[in-house]
């Protein structure tokens, strides 16, 4: 780095500094475009689940639906994907980020494709008014979601369905509560590489596990 030499002439020292300010500046400005360069190379993307169809505005039952509260472990309660790419190993690329909430967004998706299996538009997502009185609501209590590299995208899960209903008895309208509890365990196998591969197999098994709890709840009546 040059120095300024109190021996030189003012003249001399002043192109001195100048000369040193000017490096400076240059690699202030050389930082700067290799930071630019690196940032527009790897952009963050962002990614959505998305639920296998909308339920129909002519469906024919009147069920009011209840979906929720659903809990997510702390290991997925980020902003990052998250996948495991070794037994003990898991990866969090900070490229790659869901676009919101993946606890609302697994609500939203999950509650979409069990209304359209009950043939239900009437669908209400924790935390509904507590005036609202849904006759199904289905909580979900999720312990692992994610995918294997190369391998499958998994879900395990805790659910519980509560019912309420009415029934005669005595010439007299009573009501009624059942609850039915269980565990649910499924895998999909990812269909190619990359991200998107793994976002389409994570929202089947949110299709899979509404389908299987529709069957449980058609069960109950």
């Amino acid at each position: 780095m040059l120095s300024t030499n109190p021996n030189l002439p003012k003249a001399e020292a002043g192109d001195a500094r100048m000369t040193r300010i000017k490096i400076e500046y240059n690699w202030a400005l050389l930082a700067a475009m290799l930071l630019g360069a690196c940032s527009s190379t790897d952009p963050i993307r962002y990614y959505m689940l998305s639920a296998d169809a909308a339920p129909q505005a002519n469906s024919a039952s009147t069920l009011v639906l209840g979906v929720g509260p659903v809990t997510i472990p702390e290991y997925l309660d980020r902003s990052e994907l998250v996948f495991q790419s070794a037994p003990n190993r898991f990866e969090i690329p900070s490229q790659h980020r869901w676009a919101g909430s993946l606890r609302e967004d697994v609500q939203r998706v999950f509650g979409s494709n069990l209304a359209d299996q009950l043939r239900t538009t009437n669908v209400h997502y924790h935390p509904w008014d507590r005036r609202l009185q849904c006759e199904i609501a289905v909580s979900l209590s999720i312990v692992r979601f994610h995918s294997v590299t190369g391998e499958d995208a998994i879900l395990e899960a805790n659910w519980q369905i509560d019912r309420k209903g009415e029934k005669s008895e005595n010439g007299a309208d009573v009501s009624t509560e059942s609850t039915l509890q269980g565990r649910l365990l499924k895998s999909v196998p990812l269909d190619g590489d990359g991200y998107e591969a793994v976002l389409t197999a994570q929202s089947r098994l949110l299709a899979d596990a509404a389908e299987d709890l529709a069957g449980k709840i058609r069960s109950m009546k």
